[in-house]
């Protein structure tokens, strides 16, 4: 099988990097938007990934909470179900029991990142302590720039090319959760054949192909947040 490259856009001047390469980029034009304006006011350049394919580049105010960032990151990435969540530093252990407030897992969520971040810190964070998505988040570098939106999305891996398992062809629209193995993508031709042989697809295992590493994960089901980038690869016409 064709192995999936992942590939994200600069917002600044929409040219299309590798996953490192976006990285060095956005830098390069971080660091000339801080020489051209000068302030006291910091934002962290931060990229968020989940697993190997799966990444989000922002810049975020040194006044944003994790509060707000968990709440971004549950609408680009993840909320399902209203579930718990926590920001942790990498290396540190969590102690915790299914009694406590959500705000008390981890790092409080009404901290401000300015109180926490320093460049190349490395923090881990989960989503649902059941069916968990695991996020590492890694503070590239800080800058003297004023983000009056206070989380502003610089990149996003494109839809990733994934393939029908059946056919190869088409891009996969949809996913069998009863097929956990292999071969559990379908195009919108190739899932008619599989519902006849899946007797649980049309009833409740039939979910669609989204931009996200939760994807097929619980209730999951898109975003709200850069719908354009929130669907499935679209071959170039």
């Amino acid at each position: 099988m064709k192995k999936i490259k992942s590939e994200g856009k600069c917002c600044y001047c929409d040219k299309t990097y590798s996953s490192g390469g976006i990285t060095r980029h956005l830098s390069s034009h971080l660091n000339k938007i801080e020489t051209d304006n000068s302030t006291k006011k910091k934002s962290y350049h931060i990229k968020i990934t989940g697993g190997k394919l799966y990444f989000l580049h922002i810049l975020i105010s040194e006044k944003a909470t994790f509060d707000e960032l968990d709440f971004y990151l549950r609408n680009i990435w993840l909320e399902c179900c209203g579930h718990l969540s926590s920001f942790e530093i990498k290396g540190t252990k969590r102690s915790m029991d299914y009694y406590m407030e959500a705000e008390e897992i981890g790092i409080k969520k009404a901290t401000k990142v300015g109180k926490t971040f320093h460049k190349d810190m490395i923090l881990e964070y989960e989503y649902d302590f059941g069916s968990t998505t695991e996020l590492t988040i890694k503070v590239v570098n800080e800058y003297f720039i004023e983000n009056k939106e206070k989380i502003q999305l610089l990149s996003r891996n494109e839809p990733l090319e994934i393939l029908c398992h059946t056919c190869g062809k088409e891009a996969a629209e949809v996913l069998c959760l009863l097929w956990h193995e292999s071969g559990n993508m379908f195009c919108e031709s190739c899932k008619e054949t599989h519902a006849e042989e899946c007797g649980g697809f049309a009833d409740y295992s039939e979910m669609n192909i989204v931009n996200s590493p939760r994807m097929g994960v619980c209730a999951y089901n898109g975003g709200y947040i850069d719908l354009e980038r929130d669907g499935i690869w679209q071959k170039a016409e």
